[in-house]
């Protein structure tokens, strides 16, 4: 017997980005506003364009998760407010792992920062091709057309 697990965010969509600006193989740079979201939604916005870059580079074939976040300086307010720059740098990367440095900005001032450490792996009968590579493509092209998600 196999346990359903639901997670509810409490909110309407779990895309924490409100679009990507410009993409490369070594960059990527996105932009979310905030309305006195707590910290940690600002901390799952950069984890979440630094996984959108890993499945861009691996043309959505594989499984992209966060392993580690290192060296991040968070902002001293509890709460984000405004309009932030995102972008996220490749810094080293092997077959299954990938070094990115990603940080928010907010009126051209470092507001967030770290070193985020990203995995990934083959699909399989946990985390189904089917279901999930279709899926972040399909976010990942209306990000960057500057489609609501929903």
């Amino acid at each position: 017997m196999t346990a359903e697990i639901v997670i509810n965010t409490g909110r309407e969509s779990f895309v924490m980005l409100d679009r990507v600006l410009e993409v490369s193989n070594s960059r990527i740079v996105g932009a979310r506003t905030f309305l006195d979201d707590p910290v940690f939604l600002g901390l799952e916005s950069l984890a979440q364009l630094g996984a959108y870059h890993i499945r861009y580079l691996t043309d959505f074939s594989r499984h992209v998760f966060l392993i580690k976040i290192s060296q991040c300086n968070l902002p001293p307010r509890k709460v984000m407010y405004g309009e932030h720059l995102l972008s996220g740098t490749l810094l080293h990367q092997s077959n299954s792992s990938f070094l990115c440095r990603i940080e928010a900005k907010r009126d051209n001032k470092t507001v967030m920062e770290g070193e985020f450490l990203f995995a990934a792996v083959d699909y399989d009968h946990n985390f189904r091709s089917d279901n999930l590579r279709h899926h972040y493509a399909k976010v990942f092209s209306c990000l960057l057309k500057d489609i609501k998600t929903g």
